[in-house]
């Protein structure tokens, strides 16, 4: 498979502009508690989009990468787009109702049990997107489908964004809601 540096730079622009607008909306949220402030009834810290691993350097790095080798899958065979939309549809849902559980520990998402922010929404489409196209090219990978420079852009990003799941695996960032005995 031929590696288009057209898809890439694109797909990085877009890339940028969609956590540019979740930032945004985090930022005019007033809404939110503060940033790093201590979670009531706990001694945990409310995170904003900035504090996650995978928000960071996951989401401008990882994902990203992974997005380039799908699309470069799709404008081979466009039933690509069609067989990851069963992906999104499934796993937005799972994921939204994960952090709508009580145990879910508040952030800029889920600024309260049971309860989204507008950057919340706008990073499940987000969320949807990446696992979709992860899944994609997975399958791509499997099929046959997915090789050359553009097998390696896509392992590249995955083995980033699993780095930065497991450090927010070990930062605590994913730890689930702690309350503390009064």
């Amino acid at each position: 498979m031929e590696f288009s540096w057209l898809i890439f730079v694109l797909v990085m622009v877009v890339n940028i502009v969609c956590i540019g607008v979740m930032l945004l909306a985090q930022a005019v949220d007033k809404s939110l508690s503060a940033r790093h402030s201590v979670i009531k009834g706990t001694n945990q810290k409310f995170l904003y989009i900035q504090d996650f691993y995978t928000m960071t350097y996951g989401d401008l790095v990882g994902v990203p990468l992974i997005v380039v080798a799908f699309v470069h899958l799709a404008v081979q065979d466009i039933t690509y787009v069609w067989w990851g939309l069963p992906v999104v549809v499934v796993s937005v849902p799972g994921f939204l109702k994960m952090c709508l559980g009580k145990d879910h520990k508040p952030d800029y998402g889920f600024p309260d049990i049971g309860k989204i922010s507008f950057a919340g929404i706008l990073h499940l489409f987000y969320f949807g997107a990446g696992i979709g196209a992860s899944v994609m090219c997975v399958w791509g990978l499997i099929a046959g489908n997915l090789t050359g420079a553009v097998l390696w852009v896509a392992l590249g990003g995955g083995a980033f964004y699993v780095g930065c799941f497991i450090a927010e695996i070990k930062s605590g960032n994913f730890d689930p809601l702690k309350r503390v005995e009064s």
